[in-house]
C-alpha cells in the first residue's frame, strides 16, 4: 500500500469559516462595549451638569431673604438649552417658616428624557 504525502500546504474552507466566525464575534462584542461606553458617558454628563444647575437653583432660593410656597419653572437659556428646571417650594404646617425645597432640572434633547432631583429643607420667613 502506498501512501502519498501531499505537499499542498494552505487553510481549509471550514478553518477559514471557523476563524471568520470568531473575528466576527469578537468584532461584535467590541462595538457593543463601546456603545455602553458611550451610552454611560453621555449619562454620566447630564448627571454632572444636572447636579451643577440644581445646585446654581438651590444657591439663588438660599440667598432669598424670604420663601413663597409654590411651583416655579423656567430654563437656563442659551447656555444650556435643553435643560429646564421645575422648582416646588412647599411650607412645613408642623414647623413655623419651615420649607421643603424640591429642584428638579429635566434635558429633554428630542433623544430622551433625563431628570434629576434635589431636594432639602430650608427656614425662611413667609413673603
Amino acid at each position: 500500500i502506498l501512501i502519498r504525502k501531499s505537499n499542498k500546504s494552505g487553510f481549509t474552507l471550514l478553518e477559514i469559516v471557523i476563524s471568520l466566525g470568531l473575528i466576527t464575534i469578537a468584532l461584535l462584542t467590541i462595538l457593543r462595549l463601546q456603545a455602553q461606553s458611550l451610552n454611560l458617558q453621555s449619562e454620566a454628563q447630564f448627571t454632572t451638569t444636572a447636579h451643577y444647575l440644581a445646585q446654581d437653583r438651590l444657591s439663588r432660593i438660599q440667598s432669598e431673604k424670604g420663601l413663597r410656597a409654590g411651583s416655579f419653572s423656567g430654563d437656563f437659556g442659551e447656555d444650556y438649552p435643553y435643560f429646564k428646571y421645575v422648582e416646588e417650594i412647599e411650607e412645613i404646617t408642623d414647623v413655623e417658616n419651615l420649607f421643603r425645597v424640591m429642584v428638579t432640572i429635566s434635558l429633554d434633547d428630542g433623544k430622551a428624557e433625563n431628570q434629576f432631583s434635589v431636594k432639602t429643607y430650608l427656614y425662611r420667613k413667609k413673603t
